[in-house]
């Protein structure tokens, strides 16, 4: 048994999603979902907006936005309720094997060919530049838990794969 009060440190990390970029996709949708709401509304059921007999820029306008509004403004606003969920299901996780987000494609350490850290400090944007071509970005507005993340790749990524940070010799 130890003395020490500290649990025992396993070999992960996890970084659930965070809130702010759901909650603003939640804030687009709830408005592209109203304006939607209220052109059915103003359009099809008081039969306001109608086409107008005489040309008119803004009469027809009206027509034109109230009548076609929601087969765009609808759509719009479930595709980002969609993708505020999707954002919000999303963890990442890093173990001894590998990193990349739970239920999806990981990347072992192995193949990871360079590190870019540029953007770390100013930022909280860090690359992970692996394969031919292939780019994981973790960004600290995006996910919880950004710092131990961070230790945990710097610890797993070989030296010589990062990049020098901004205003350092390479």
């Amino acid at each position: 048994m130890s003395d020490t009060s500290e649990p025992p440190q396993d070999d992960r990390v996890e970084c659930p999603a965070a809130r702010d970029p759901a909650v603003r996709l939640f804030i687009f949708a709830a408005m592209m979902l109203g304006f939607g709401a209220w052109t059915i509304y103003d359009h099809y059921y008081k039969g306001e907006y109608a086409y107008p007999e005489k040309y008119e820029l803004g009469k027809y306008l009206g027509y034109l936005f109230n009548h076609y509004g929601p087969y765009v403004l609808v759509p719009l606003g479930l595709i980002a309720v969609f993708l505020a969920i999707r954002h919000l299901r999303r963890v990442l996780v890093a173990d001894a094997e590998g990193i990349g987000y739970a239920g999806g494609a990981r990347v072992g350490w192995d193949e990871i060919t360079s590190l870019d850290a540029s953007l770390l400090k100013d930022k909280g944007i860090l690359r992970l530049h692996y394969g031919t071509g292939g780019t994981l970005t973790l960004d600290s507005w995006k996910l919880k838990n950004f710092k131990a993340m961070v230790a945990y790749v710097e610890k797993h990524v070989p030296a010589a794969t990062s990049a020098p940070d901004e205003g350092e010799e390479p």
